[in-house]
This record gives C-alpha cells, structure tokens and sequence, in this order.
C-alpha cells in the first residue's frame, strides 16, 4: 500500500508487522533536505516499509526532521540493528596512502565547505578514504534517536556497491538527488573518478556530465552509463542526456533482497543508496 499526497511518502507490504520490530533493520537516509527510511526483514530479506519525506526548509532541518521523528510511531520501536547515511554533504576522496586523521579536516577545507564535524570512512574496496563534514545538529539528531546506529556517508555506500557490480569494462554511474549529481566512474574494477556537482537546469546537468566525460577521455558514444535516483525515464533530462550520450539506462534495484508486489509503484533505480546502506554498515 501506498499512502501521502505530496509529502511524505510511505509504502509497506501486507505483510509489514511493526509488532515484530526486533526482526527488522533500520536503515535511514539524513540531510539539509531530505529524510527517508526502510525497514528489511532480515529473515525473510525483503523490505516491508519505507517512508519519504522532502524537508520544507533547509535552514530549519534540524527541527524539522526532529519533529518527524517525533511524530513517527514506527521508526521509533526497538528494532534488531540501525544504520544512519548523510546525505549530500560536502566532501572529499583521498587515497589510503595519503590519509592521515589530524590532516582530515585541513584535506577537506583546501577542497570544499566545511560544514561541522569532520568524519572519515574507510572504502576498502577502492583503497580510498572519503572526507566529509555533517552539521552538530544533525548529528545531535542522531545520537539522541539512534545511539547505536552505524553511521557512514551515503557516497562511501554508493562507491562501495558501485564496485560490486560488473565494472570490468568502462562504465559511468549517476546518482541524481535533491538537484546534485554525483558522478562515479570505474575502468576495469577500479574507481577512477567521483564528483559531485548541483545542477539547476537540465543543461546544467548536461554540461556538468559532458565536462566529466571530456576530462576523462571518454567517448560518449561507447561509454556505459547507470542512472540512479531522481530522473525518470523519457523526462526532458533523461532525453537530453541521451541525445548525447547513447549507452544510457536506468539502474536496478539490488539483487540481494526481495520486494513484494506493494514496492512495484516506486520505480527500480529509485533509492539504491538506502535500499543498499545495509550492505555496507
């Protein structure tokens, strides 16, 4: 069943049973912007409930995600384990090699705005370590509702699945999400490039792609390109995109998991990151 008019959004299976919250994970999706979760049933690995919500103000997130946490009887019951992703904060890749934690936070800095506390994950897959910065508030968010969470960078979890997927050949991954596109790119199994840009305008994001792909050397006519997150197949900005850019497709949901029939109404390349934080926690 699927239920909300403009926001949130909520779907869950009939077989969804909040009673039996002690069989479920807990996954959550937190920035300026956006607050979603979902629930798997690690049994039966399938997904029984996920909750969307577009935050109405950037400046007032804090509360307003506060507010919903408040006001939700479901995402506060007793469940088995918890993971918190941030998303579309500011950051930075840097190889392994090359990080050193007292540097961390001056890394950040020379590249981008720091925003609050400097946090650093492991990608060990890729050999890399992603700099990033959430704001205090909502990290108070989190250590006041969910203690016990693992707590990582929605693009180190999208990085990370990127690389289990077949990247023998040269292939390009786009991640759409609230006017950013974050752009990953692997040449056999090996990450070569991962930007992030915000767009405004389908020929900013155009422009934005183009520019990576031409930086890259990349023929727009042989590279392979997965879409994620927000586009819609045949919008005015997958339409663009494919006019210059042939091998391009809308990504799929994780092959780990089961969705039941209720999910069918939210579209296969829509959430990989939340539907695959699990995974990577």
């Amino acid at each position: 069943m699927e239920t909300g008019e403009n926001n949130p959004i909520s779907i869950q299976s009939d077989n969804f049973n909040i009673g039996l919250a002690n069989s479920y994970h807990l996954s959550i999706q937190l920035g300026i912007s956006h607050f979603s979760y979902c629930l798997l049933n690690t049994i039966t690995l399938t997904y029984d409930y996920v909750k969307m919500h577009t935050l109405s103000s950037v400046d007032d997130a804090a509360a307003e995600i506060t507010e919903i946490i408040n006001n939700d009887v479901i995402i506060k019951s007793e469940f088995s384990t918890q993971s918190v992703a941030f998303v579309n904060f500011p950051s930075t890749l840097v190889p392994s090699s090359l990080y050193k934690k007292e540097e961390a936070e001056t890394i950040l800095a020379f590249n981008t705005e720091v925003m609050g506390k400097v946090i650093a994950d492991t990608i060990l897959s890729q050999k890399a370590n992603l700099i990033y910065s959430v704001p205090e508030s909502i990290l108070t968010i989190v250590s006041n509702f969910f203690p016990k969470a693992k707590q990582k960078a929605q693009e180190s979890i999208l990085i990370q699945q990127y690389s289990q997927l077949n990247t023998n050949t040269e292939k390009a991954y786009l991640y759409l999400n609230q006017k950013k596109v974050t752009i990953t790119f692997f040449k056999e199994n090996k990450l070569i490039f991962n930007n992030s840009f915000d767009y405004f305008t389908k020929e900013d994001l155009l422009y934005f792609v183009l520019f990576s792909f031409e930086q890259l050397k990349l023929s727009t006519e042989k590279i392979k390109v997965i879409l994620f997150g927000a586009i819609e197949k045949d919008d005015e900005y997958f339409n663009l995109l494919y006019d210059y850019i042939r091998n391009l497709k809308l990504g799929k949901r994780p092959h780990q998991f089961n969705f039941p029939t209720e999910f069918d109404s939210l579209a296969e390349h829509k959430y990989f990151g939340l539907f695959t934080q699990v995974l990577c926690v």
